[in-house]
């Protein structure tokens, strides 16, 4: 009998509780940063691109960073830059996308062309529902002059979007 109370109040919570939703980011507009394109932090803006069908997730995201420094310690560093983002799996909470980007950055006087593949996981923490907190994982292709392969999967990219 003591063991059959802790399980049928679980039972009856998991059968009322209400259905989960997926966050639907279609036809909204998100402005934020993330620092996962260039080496400096990117302005980012975010557009959830409007399917007939609930189940199809895709957004396209503007980036751009400048970080110019007058101190000689640190290196001027600019990026601009898209990504494309199809959610793979939709939660009530969390998108979890497939991502790829292209753009341009100058880092330490040289310039390249990167093209990023990889992960994205945005997380809306409840009562913030306009609010999406983001890690991203993958690698960074550098073609140019030096031509260089990297990853940004031991520390992930960080960024922070608000939907309207």
């Amino acid at each position: 009998m003591r063991h059959l109370l802790p399980g049928l109040a679980i039972s009856t919570a998991l059968l009322i509780a209400p259905a989960a939703q997926a966050k639907d980011l279609r036809n909204r507009f998100g402005v934020g940063f993330n620092n996962q394109f260039g080496h400096a932090s990117s302005l980012s803006v975010r557009y959830g691109i409007p399917w007939n069908k609930e189940a199809i997730n895709l957004q396209i995201e503007l980036l751009a960073g400048v970080d110019l420094d007058s101190d000689d310690t640190t290196t001027d560093a600019v990026s601009a830059g898209a990504r494309v983002l199809y959610a793979v799996v939709a939660e009530d909470n969390m998108n979890l996308y497939a991502a790829a980007g292209l753009g341009w950055v100058s880092y330490d006087g040289t310039s390249a062309v990167r093209l990023q593949p990889g992960l994205s996981a945005q997380f809306f923490l409840f009562g913030l529902e306009n609010l999406g907190f983001s890690a991203d994982w993958g690698i960074s292709i550098d073609v140019g002059s030096p031509s260089a392969v990297s990853s940004f999967t031991s520390v992930p990219g960080m960024g922070l979007h608000y939907y309207f």
